[in-house]
Parts: structure tokens; C-alpha cells; sequence
């Protein structure tokens, strides 16, 4: 028996049954999928229409009737929090329908056309140094960033950093502050401005604590002064959330799965995923076989619009082919170029200093305050030397310092040993590549339900391992326990 409690209460349910998909958040390119009932219907009783804030007499009045917190229990224990969704209302037969989402369903639903800088991310003080906590510093060649009719002195290096501090009129040129938020501590914000917790191994990776998102606007007010507190939302790109969360996904080989009782998201890698040999027991009757479809692979990731280096500088690494390449996963995640390059106020001393030529935002000398840029990483990787031993805040895409040193662990290009593909897609690319699909109905209790990981694999009465893609089942209403789900497989030798 299954129950459905909101804010003003438990809610009236009809006699017969709810049918629902969990759908695995692992196997669309372009969608985090997650858990959604088919429609299904509740009496108009007068408890109901209380509960539920008369849903039908607010739609007739053209208002948007608000997704509602929803907690679904089953045979009294809590399996998901998630939300009901209005649909319409059956008069006739005394139904109001509805559908009822959770996991990253519940999610899409309260993301849908909201970007990043609409949401409250609070302030932080703004520190000139290179260790703060939700942001970086790093040196950046721009020599663009200004229009040079309006800021002759301009040192055309953003966040100048020489002789141990940030110098913001070195040589008496200008050097704008431009802040780069840190990639994980923003994750949490913008989790936490929707009700959401975050956690996950890939969130502690060394080289996942490095990132930092690039910034085309500078912190300085219009009368060109750095103010105390840094405004988080306006330094992030103009990008949707759900956007934010595929576009990481399909950059880094992700693995996006939710807590079941609380509004929590969980982020691991799916190279992980695979190389887990942990699997449950299950039995079920015999199966129906789709063959392997996969010819190859395209990776493709996102160039900055507006960088005239673009026309002068290698983009090779932009793209990468595997095999045919027929499935192309493109993200409009990017990164910036690097160049090794002497200090333009300073000829002897030679860094290495990601560059970009393209216009900034500033709220002062008329350079207009809007953002322009994508979703571009970098890897922080603090101070390190220039050629004559002095350090300075260093963000790059790559794993070496000026003088070829590796100081990290792989690169945020595609291609080579270190790179995106090798680092973190190889392996679940390499499933997919093999990957059948199998429908079968499976043994499925309570119990499973509640135990139910799209991480951990499965472990059929044939003998193979499976990872599922989606389980549909149905749930009564009053009482008839659950026996049985329909799977949908994918097996590869694992």
C-alpha cells in the first residue's frame, strides 16, 4: 500500500494502482532522467481540495498551479521526497490528475528556465590573494579586455601578481580584478539555493578541487575602485542550470544519482561506476535482446565565442574522435588557450598565463557590464615560478608549469594520457561501445525498491552482471504487495 503526504497532509488515494519509470541518470547524453509516475488521479474529496490548495479553481483563473512537496511512502517506509505535478481536472469522474517526480525529475522540474545568475549565491569578502576559498586570482593575458580608446593605461594582464602581491596599477597601468570562482564551493551555492545538498567522491578529487570557472567581468565599481565584498552571481556565465549540470557531465564523464529521502545530489564518476565489481542478486524469466548499435564516438567541447585567438592559435584540441565517431557528445564547457610569453610590462621576465582576446565587462569606463562568456575551465594550480624564480598565481588547462614540471594530474583537453578521455570517459565509453540491451521482468520487492542504486550492478540468474537502465513497476493503492518490475538492461562482459 503506497501514500502520498504534503505540506497540509496525508492525501486521499484512489483504489487501483500507480505505475512508474526510474529511469537511470547515467544513460542520456543530454538529460539527467530520473523518476516520474505515469498520470494518475485523486479524488476531488474535500480533504483532497484543501490539501492541495484547489489546484483546478486556481488553473481556470490562468494561474500556474506550483509543483508541490510530495513525500511517497510505501507500505509505511519513505522511498522518495519529490514533488506532485498538476495536469488537469476530470470533473466526470472526480479526479484531479496529477504526476509525481523525484530524483532528477524533482530537479528539472524546479530548475526549468532558471540560469545561474538569477539565483542568490551569497557575498564573500574580496581578499587580493590566491588562496581564498570560493575564488581565484590567476594571472591573464587579455590585451582586448579594455577598449583602448578609453583605458590607454592598461597593463593588459588581469590580476597582475609580482614580487609576492596582487598590483593593481603596475607600472602605472591598470590591472582589473577579475575573479574566477572555484568550481566545487559554486556547486554547493547554487545546490543550496534550491533546496538541495551535494556530496560525492568526485567532489574530493585533487584535480576537481583545482577548477575554477573563467570570468570576463571585473569586480571594480564604476568609479573603478574594488569594492569589499564580492558579489558571487556576477561572476558566473549567463547559463541555465540544467545546462550547468549536463554540460559538467558530458565534460568530465559524470555520474549524477540523488539521495532517496532527502533532496540530495550525489556526482561520481562514471569510470568509477564501471570499475566497481560489486553486484546484487536478482532473478527474473527470460529476456529480449537489442543488439549493439554504438559505431564510435565524437567528443566535442566549446570555444570561446568571441576570442580572436581562435583565428591564430590551434583548436585541435577542441575535438576528438573515437573510432567512427558516429555519436557525437557535445558540451558547451571549454577551456581557455595558454601561452608561454613575456610579461608585456615586463620583456625579461617569460610565464605561463592563460590568454584570451575578447572584450570584458566592467561597471566602470563605459566598457558595458555585460557578461559575454561560456562555461571555461581551467585548473588552478597556485603559485608557481617564472623564469627568473618568482612566483605567481597560476591557472592553466594543462599539468605543467613554465619550465615543463608536472604539478598535476591530467589535462582539460581530450586528447593524450592525461587527457579528458583517458582520464575519465575511456572506460564507460568503452561499455557503451559494447553494450546490449535486455528487457526482462525481474523478482522485485519492497525491499528492493528501497535498496535500488543505479551504481550497483545486478547480477542475473543467467550468470552476467547487468547495469539497469530503467525499472518500471506498479504500486497498488490498496495493499497487493509488490512481486514483480520490468527492467530494461545494459550488459557488456563488465
Amino acid at each position: 500500500m503506497i501514500g502520498l503526504q504534503v505540506t497540509a497532509g496525508w492525501l486521499d488515494l484512489a483504489p487501483g494502482t500507480i505505475s512508474l519509470d526510474i529511469s537511470s541518470p547515467y544513460f542520456s547524453v543530454d538529460t539527467v532522467p530520473g523518476t516520474t509516475t505515469y498520470p494518475f488521479g485523486l479524488p476531488m474529496s474535500p480533504g483532497n481540495l484543501r490539501r492541495l490548495d484547489f489546484p483546478h479553481l486556481r488553473a481556470d483563473q490562468g494561474e500556474r498551479v506550483p509543483d508541490l512537496p510530495c513525500s511517497f511512502y510505501i507500505e509505511g517506509a519513505l522511498r522518495w521526497v519529490g514533488s506532485l505535478v498538476y495536469l488537469d481536472c476530470d470533473e466526470e469522474r472526480g479526479l484531479l490528475e496529477y504526476h509525481f517526480v523525484a530524483d532528477a525529475a524533482d530537479l528539472a522540474s524546479r530548475i526549468d528556465g532558471v540560469n545561474l545568475p538569477q539565483l542568490d549565491l551569497g557575498t564573500v569578502a574580496l581578499e587580493l590573494r590566491p588562496d581564498a576559498d570560493d575564488y581565484a586570482l590567476p594571472c591573464v593575458r587579455n590585451a582586448a579586455f579594455y577598449d583602448a580608446d578609453k583605458v590607454s593605461a592598461y597593463s593588459q594582464v588581469l590580476n597582475y601578481y609580482r614580487n609576492g602581491g596582487y598590483q593593481q596599477r603596475p607600472g602605472g597601468k591598470r590591472s582589473p580584478v577579475v575573479p574566477f570562482l572555484r568550481l566545487v564551493p559554486l556547486l554547493r551555492r547554487v545546490m543550496a539555493a534550491l533546496g538541495y545538498g551535494l556530496s560525492g567522491p568526485w567532489l574530493d578529487e585533487p584535480e576537481t578541487q583545482q577548477l575554477v570557472i573563467y570570468s570576463d567581468r571585473a569586480a571594480e565599481e564604476a568609479t573603478g575602485l574594488v569594492p569589499a565584498q564580492l558579489q558571487l552571481n556576477r561572476h558566473v556565465p549567463d547559463l541555465g542550470l540544467a545546462d550547468l549540470l549536463v554540460d559538467l557531465q558530458k565534460f568530465f564523464g559524470l555520474a549524477y544519482d540523488f539521495h532517496p529521502v532527502r533532496r540530495e545530489l550525489r556526482i561520481r564518476a562514471l569510470r568509477d561506476v564501471i570499475a566497481d565489481p560489486t553486484a546484487v542478486s536478482r532473478r527474473g524469466g527470460p529476456a529480449r535482446t537489442t543488439a549493439v548499435r554504438s559505431d564510435g564516438f565524437t567528443l566535442e567541447m566549446e570555444l570561446e565565442a568571441d576570442d580572436e585567438l581562435n583565428k591564430t592559435l590551434d583548436v585541435g584540441w577542441q575535438k576528438l574522435v573515437i573510432g567512427n565517431g558516429k555519436e557525437v557528445i557535445s558540451t558547451k564547457a571549454g577551456t581557455l588557450h595558454t601561452v608561454r610569453e613575456a610579461d608585456p610590462l615586463d620583456i625579461d621576465r617569460q610565464w605561463l598565463v592563460p590568454a584570451v582576446a575578447a572584450k570584458g565587462a566592467s561597471q566602470a569606463f563605459g566598457n558595458g557590464d555585460d557578461s559575454r562568456c561560456g562555461l571555461r575551465l581551467l585548473f588552478d594550480r597556485g603559485l608557481q615560478l617564472d623564469n627568473q624564480g618568482q612566483p605567481y598565481p597560476m591557472a592553466t588547462w594543462g599539468q605543467l608549469d613554465f619550465a615543463g614540471n608536472t604539478i598535476g594530474e591530467s589535462t582539460l583537453h581530450w586528447d593524450g594520457a592525461s587527457g579528458l578521455y583517458a582520464t575519465w570517459h575511456a572506460g564507460w565509453l568503452a561499455f557503451l561501445a559494447r553494450a546490449t540491451s535486455k528487457e526482462r521482468t525481474m523478482q522485485f520487492g519492497l525491499a528492493d525498491l528501497l535498496a535500488l542504486d543505479p551504481a550497483r550492478k545486478e547480477l542475473a540468474d543467467d550468470g552476467k552482471k547487468y547495469l539497469w537502465e530503467k525499472v518500471s513497476l506498479s504500486l497498488s493503492t490498496t495493499g497487493q504487495p509488490l512481486a514483480t518490475a520490468a527492467y530494461t538492461y545494459r550488459y557488456t562482459r563488465l
